[in-house]
């Protein structure tokens, strides 16, 4: 069955990157699709338009609002489905899918925070019926456990919320996960001795604005009082 080859982030450093995931792909059984099930903390975010952009099939469930910090979101985790359609005759597939990371809280002593993001799982979805029965056809699935719906192997609960994977009754999942460490990102954070500082900054910039925005509305004010008198 399908089987995970590598799994990196690129680049590594920085609030951006792409999240990039190699498949070995064998035959799937008539009906059988390769899905890849991704796992991501609540410091990376997932934009839905850039996936549909990049005519992905996906699901994805999370924290929706992409402008909020770390701190201000829901503390679940971010979880994407992607089903791989690889042209015909491929050995091998390549999923790329661009993340975005939140601000995190400041640091007292740290300038930088590493995220770690765990390998995602590489399973096939097959039809309630029809299928299993001929999937001894297939060396590769004596390397995988055949489950159903119920079983801890799934990748339940989402089962019942999503469109993708409920009209499959079957999942073949590795029988063991691939020895595959985390990837990790690393990104910059503020200090909290830069508080008082940022803080006073930004009052005065907010304060130095409003008052040319007045200045500014005054002057086109007389301006415009000026020509309605010339017009007179």
């Amino acid at each position: 069955m399908s089987a995970l080859l590598s799994f990196a982030l690129s680049p590594s450093r920085g609030f951006h990157s792409t999240l990039s995931t190699r498949i070995a792909l064998n035959d799937a059984p008539p009906g059988c699709s390769t899905l890849v099930l991704y796992t991501l903390p609540p410091s990376i975010i997932v934009d839905r338009y850039e996936l549909s952009d990049r005519d992905i099939a996906f699901e994805l469930w999370g924290e929706s609002n992409l402008e909020l910090p770390v701190f201000a979101v829901n503390q679940s985790d971010v979880v994407l489905l992607l089903d791989v359609k690889p042209a015909s005759n491929l050995q091998e597939a390549v999923v790329d899918v661009p993340v975005h990371v939140r601000y995190g809280p400041p640091h007292s002593g740290d300038t930088h925070q590493s995220i770690e993001v765990p390998p995602p799982m590489c399973f096939w979805a097959c039809p309630r019926s029809g299928t299993l029965h001929r999937l001894p056809t297939f060396p590769i699935v004596s390397d995988a456990v055949a489950v159903d719906a119920s079983s801890p192997f799934t990748p339940s609960p989402l089962i019942d919320s999503s469109n993708m994977l409920r009209p499959f009754g079957h999942f073949l999942v590795p029988e063991t996960a691939p020895l595959l460490s985390a990837a990790k990102l690393e990104i910059p954070v503020g200090s909290v001795h830069d508080l008082p500082l940022v803080e006073a900054g930004t009052a005065t910039v907010v304060v130095l604005a409003f008052l040319w925005l007045l200045y500014r509305s005054w002057t086109c004010a007389n301006k415009l009082h000026a020509q309605h008198f010339k017009q007179q």
